[in-house]
């Protein structure tokens, strides 16, 4: 069985979160989070705290040939982060609008030292599983390169791995431990509303 780690914000997301409210600009804000291929916006005045739940975004899969022996009621109850393509036909309600906005923040801080935030816009009326899990893959595959790049400490190669075969931390931009990108597993995504309207995600994510 997987174990499941709720990327509830942390006291040093929630730090980071109040300290993007009271004392940094909107540049500022932008150079938490700079990855190259992906553009990062928020203004000050659309966060104050994430506020309460909204809703939750469940990723349930139908189930198929082999799979079946392990998940006897037909549904695998998340989504690789990794590599999400082979299962996003087959998510239950994959391209029903489970969000309606325009934009919404994204917080990333598992399994990250450092966490990450970011805009993600929506491609239409709002945000189905499909564009959500495809984008959440997409930054994920960013921060783990990223990682790579920026970090003095390399991650071990599996095959040189000894006793635990979980990641070594590195200590790159993110200070990413414990897992591998192959070992995470999204299961559903908590959405908060903010007083100002304005919508964070965050992630349930299995490994």
């Amino acid at each position: 069985m997987k174990t499941l780690f709720a990327a509830k914000l942390s006291i040093v997301s929630f730090l980071i979160l109040s300290c993007i409210q009271k004392q940094n600009t909107e540049s500022d804000i932008v150079k938490i989070d700079s990855l190259k291929k992906t553009e990062v916006s928020i203004h000050e005045n659309e966060i104050d705290t994430i506020g309460p739940t909204f809703s939750t975004i469940e990723f349930n899969v139908k189930a198929t040939g082999e799979e079946l022996k392990n998940f006897e009621d037909g549904i695998i109850p998340w989504i690789s982060i990794d590599n999400p393509k082979p299962y996003i036909s087959r998510i239950i309600d994959a391209d029903k609008i489970v969000l309606k906005a325009s934009s919404v923040t994204l917080i990333i801080d598992y399994p990250l030292t450092t966490p990450a935030v970011f805009v993600i816009k929506s491609s239409g009326q709002g945000f189905s599983r499909r564009q959500l899990i495809t984008e959440i893959s997409k930054l994920y595959h960013e921060i783990y390169k990223e990682e790579e790049r920026t970090a003095k400490t390399k991650t071990v190669p599996l095959d040189k791995r000894e006793g635990l075969v979980n990641r070594n931390k590195t200590d790159g931009k993110y200070g990413v431990w414990g897992h591998d990108i192959s070992d995470l597993d999204l299961s559903s995504i908590e959405v908060h509303k903010n007083s100002n309207g304005h919508f964070t995600l965050v992630l349930n994510v299995e490994s």
